[in-house]
Order: structure tokens, then C-alpha cells, then sequence
């Protein structure tokens, strides 16, 4: 399937620290990759007309119940989506503009929901359409952002998207994924074996400085960063400051700011076991948690 190098040029959703996920009955599935891949889904890039601009929850039954992922206030009910499905569009008190598309029509009229509504992070928004069998979600700046935009093929992304990868990881307690070229090469500046722009695009030296951190971290210096990579890595970042405790070293850490007078805006930074590494992505709140037991099968595809 074509995927559109642009993905890489979205910054992570952040939002609400610990969002809900939005099918409570449902067991989390989705696929990391799934932004910016190609539309209709399995193209080839010179048949593709548009790339996916948000992220599937797929694997739904049919009647679900579909819950607000953190408190806003819901612009708009049973909008046009694909086919009988309809969408939900929700302003967020974090300043996140939150597509959810896949309801039955109307169904959102069963728990009182209307648009201009203000709802509470689990309250109840409506329901999965069968047919659909997934919930689509799409994250965007809120600013002046009143519906989706389509991604379509020649085009930049639509202004004020963001990839929600993060923000659902976030949903499940699952640990956050380095899935951008900008958060890998933060942690990579951060461990002392890269020294360019962590901006800039993947290169042969990005590559060389991952196969040194492979080997100084005892595993196979082969170049890809694959989940042993990442486990280490992540490992690493935990020990910068001489180790940690039994208490730090747990498997809990929090996304904190540092203070600055830098007049610049700020990059978030990652407390890994109690000490701060800088960035891992432009705009990313990172919340690292524990792997739940419910997050065994996220990587197994979404459509």
C-alpha cells in the first residue's frame, strides 16, 4: 500500500494527557502506520486519490457505544461520512478538533446529544454503525476548524491536521511509539549518537547512528528500528542521568514542559523514569505507560 512521505511533516495530537478510549466494549485495535496511507485503501501510488487522514479504531460491533475521548463541547451530530455511516465532530477543551466518524444516524439522539452540547470526557456520544465496523478519528487544530478536510493526492495535508498516533496510544496505557524521523533522531541527540538536525529527513547518517546505538545497547545493529530497538532505546533515555530507583525506574513516567526564557516556543519534554529527555517530537505530550493487556494486538492492522 502507498504511503505519503508528508505524514512526517505532522505534528503528534496531544490533548488531554490519559484521552478515554472511544469504544469501551471494544478491545483497542489500530495500526501505527495508518496516516497518510493510500485512499482507496491498498492503492498503489499512482492509483491512489487521497491519503488517509487520521487513524481507524477498527474491529467495532455494530451498536456499540462511542464515548467522548476528553471533555469539550460537540459542534455537530450525524454530519456525512461514507456510505449510511455519520460523524461526530467534538471541540475539545485541550484545543483539539476531534472527528469521529462511523455512527449510526441518530443515534447519537438516544443519550441526549446534540450539537453545541458540552460533554464530559466517557460521556456517552452514540453508537457504531454495523455495516462500518469501525470509528475513524481525525485530530486538527481547533482553531477556526468547524469540519474535516480531505487529504487529497498532489495537495499538502489540510492546514491544522495532526497525527492522533500518540493521542491513541495514549487512550489504551499503552507507551507512545517514536514513529516520526524527528522523535527518533531527539532520542538518538539525546543518547549522544546523532549530531544533525533533528528535523531533518532520515539519511545515511541517521542510519549510522542508529546501528551505533544498537551495538552500544546490545542489539542487532541492523538499521531498522524495530520494536528491540525501541525497547532499548527508551531504555536508555531512562538511565541519562546515572539511573534510576526502583520508584523511578517503574513503569510509569509523565510528560512535564521545562521552563524556558528562551523567547522560543517550547518543545515538550519526556520524563522517562524521572529524567527529562528533550523533545521526541515537535508538540508531543508524551505520556508513557505500562503496556496493557489490552493493547496486545495494535499493530495488526486497521483499514
Amino acid at each position: 500500500m502507498a504511503r505519503t512521505n508528508e505524514w512526517e511533516t505532522l505534528e503528534m495530537a496531544v490533548g488531554d494527557s490519559k484521552p478515554a478510549w472511544p469504544i469501551p466494549s471494544a478491545k483497542p485495535k489500530f495500526a501505527t502506520w495508518s496516516i497518510g496511507g493510500g485512499r482507496p485503501f491498498g492503492c498503489e501510488a499512482g492509483v491512489c486519490k487521497r491519503w488517509h487522514a487520521g487513524i481507524d479504531l477498527t474491529g467495532i460491533a455494530g451498536g456499540a457505544i462511542v464515548v467522548a475521548p476528553e471533555d469539550g463541547v460537540v459542534t455537530a451530530v450525524d454530519r456525512g461520512w461514507s456510505g449510511d455511516a455519520k460523524a461526530v465532530f467534538l471541540r475539545t477543551d485541550s484545543g483539539l478538533f476531534v472527528v469521529l466518524g462511523g455512527f449510526i444516524r441518530g443515534s447519537s439522539k438516544e443519550f441526549g446529544i446534540a450539537g453545541g452540547q458540552r460533554v464530559r470526557k466517557g460521556d456517552r456520544l452514540g453508537r457504531v454503525l454495523g455495516s462500518y465496523a469501525m470509528i475513524h478519528l481525525e485530530t486538527y487544530v481547533a482553531d477556526g476548524r468547524s469540519a474535516n478536510s480531505a487529504w487529497w493526492k498532489g495537495q499538502p495535508p489540510p492546514k491544522g491536521l495532526l497525527n492522533p498516533t500518540n493521542y491513541v496510544e495514549r487512550m489504551v496505557g499503552d507507551r507512545i511509539s517514536l514513529v516520526r524521523s524527528v522523535q527518533r533522531h531527539d532520542a538518538l541527540k539525546a543518547l549522544g549518537y546523532y549530531s544533525g538536525s533533528s528535523s531533518d529527513p532520515w539519511s545515511e547518517a541517521s542510519t549510522a547512528a542508529l546501528k551505533a546505538a544498537q551495538k552500544a545497547l546490545g542489539v542487532e545493529s541492523d538499521g531498522k528500528w524495530g520494536p528491540a530497538t525501541e525497547a532499548a532505546i527508551i531504555g536508555a533515555l531512562s538511565e541519562l542521568d546515572g539511573g534510576c530507583t526502583d520508584d523511578l525506574c517503574g513503569p510509569v513516567a509523565t510528560a512535564q514542559a521545562p521552563e524556558t526564557n528562551t523567547g522560543r516556543s517550547p518543545r515538550f519534554w519526556l520524563t522517562v523514569a524521572g529524567v527529562a529527555a528533550l523533545g521526541l517530537g515537535f508538540g508531543v505530550g508524551l505520556l508513557m505507560t505500562s503496556r496493557s493487556e489490552a493493547a496486545s494486538e495494535l499493530d495488526k492492522g486497521a483499514s
